[in-house]
């Protein structure tokens, strides 16, 4: 008992002596921030916001990005704008957060593009604005962000905030999809599939719907279902039919259950036995 107790006394005091550390080294970021030093204002705002010191304060956080984003720090700028825009650490105030978006965007920070295309977007603390929404998602999207090159696919498939233009939007849904975007391979699926942008292709459509039905994408799920059952892309499967039909059934797809039944016609009892328990498989799989 007594080495055990000594033991836990040692544990108790590194775990002390741990702790003075991040307190010191919190202190010491306090003393550079107040002292002027950017980066110390920013790193001492990020300690905050992520609890690094054991406790989050937002409120201080908040305190010291502004401070660094008024002597221009970039990325505390993007994160001040994120705290007005979803209310960390004070009250949502979109007009703020737009105001910081567009500097930190107008300095080249890829996720303050993206977000102020969506303010853009969807009117929130700026007015509607589709032309300068598609503006920022492609300077988004052509640094390789993955959910702006979706927002441009289908603004340029939509012919929202500019005109129509398929071939991009082919081009954008791929770079997205290349990046496992679900939405962008169901999209770009149904353009192969309709010859959109692109020469009709059902093999390369049936390949995309796949890729989005087994991540969970419902319609896709139901799209590749009717390609077994008509032989487009592949040749007819009625017990692959059947399958997707049925997964597109649990994920609510309009119809896909009228669509399951008819299959299971043509199948015996063994067959959908044996599907069913497929089924049961994948969804407990992505739903994990």
């Amino acid at each position: 008992m007594k080495s055990l107790f000594a033991f836990a006394t040692a544990t108790v005091l590194a775990a002390t002596h741990a702790m003075a550390q991040e307190s010191d080294g919190l202190a010491q970021l306090r003393a550079k921030a107040a002292a002027g030093n950017v980066e110390a204002m920013y790193e001492l705002g990020d300690s905050l916001d992520e609890g690094d010191d054991g406790e989050v304060n937002d409120v201080e956080a908040l305190k010291w990005f502004e401070k660094a984003a008024a002597k221009g720090h970039v990325d505390a700028t993007a994160r001040a704008a994120y705290m007005y825009d979803v209310g960390e650490g004070t009250e949502v105030n979109d007009v703020k957060a737009a105001q910081m978006y567009l500097k930190a965007a107008q300095a080249g920070e890829v996720v303050s593009q993206y977000n102020l295309a969506l303010m853009y977007d969807n009117g929130e603390g700026v007015q509607t604005d589709d032309v300068r929404a598609r503006e920022w998602y492609k300077k988004a999207a052509d640094q390789d962000y993955a959910d702006a090159q979706y927002s441009l696919a289908y603004m340029y498939d939509q012919g929202e905030g500019g005109p129509e233009d398929d071939k991009q939007a082919v081009m954008y849904y791929q770079k997205a999809s290349d990046q496992d975007v679900t939405s962008a391979s169901y999209n770009l699926a149904i353009m192969y599939e309709n010859g959109e942008g692109v020469g009709t292709d059902y093999n390369r459509a049936r390949q995309l719907y796949t890729k989005a039905a087994k991540q969970g994408h419902g319609n896709a799920m139901y799209n590749l279902a009717l390609m077994f059952e008509d032989g487009d892309g592949a040749p007819r499967d009625t017990a692959k039919a059947y399958y997707w039909y049925a997964l597109a059934h649990h994920r609510e797809s309009e119809g896909a259950d009228e669509k399951r039944d008819k299959m299971a016609l043509r199948l015996s009892d063994q067959q959908i036995k044996r599907l069913d328990a497929d089924v049961k498989q994948f969804l407990s799989e992505i739903e994990e």
